[in-house]
């Protein structure tokens, strides 16, 4: 996970993303590593694929950890072209919401 960090800090997502296959089973490092993956896509300008890892990325981590993710997955959203999403989104990671409904938007 450190390597794949690095990786990433250097812009090289595709590296990073290679040390991230295979970690096995994760458990209380799960959200980070979905947070590391889904900024390695996210450069890589894959969104729809960025935003599935930030969403189990936000889901696993506590509040109010998970709010970097839930503003990368906003980010992602806006630049698919889901406005409304990206709203709901934003407005997690501001804590507009109570943990308990985290609902996708109608």
């Amino acid at each position: 996970m450190t390597q794949a960090a690095g990786y990433l800090e250097l812009g090289m997502t595709q590296h990073a993303l290679e040390r991230l296959e295979g970690l096995g089973n994760l458990g209380p490092l799960e959200a980070e590593v979905a947070l590391l993956r889904g900024e390695a896509l996210r450069c890589q300008k894959r969104y729809k694929d960025a935003a599935t890892s930030f969403k189990t990325a936000a889901q696993k981590a506590p509040s109010p950890q998970n709010r970097t993710a839930w503003l990368a997955l906003s980010l992602c959203y806006r630049q698919a072209g889901d406005t409304a999403r990206a709203i709901h989104s934003l407005a997690l990671a501001r804590g507009a919401f109570p943990a308990h409904t985290k609902q996708k938007p109608q």
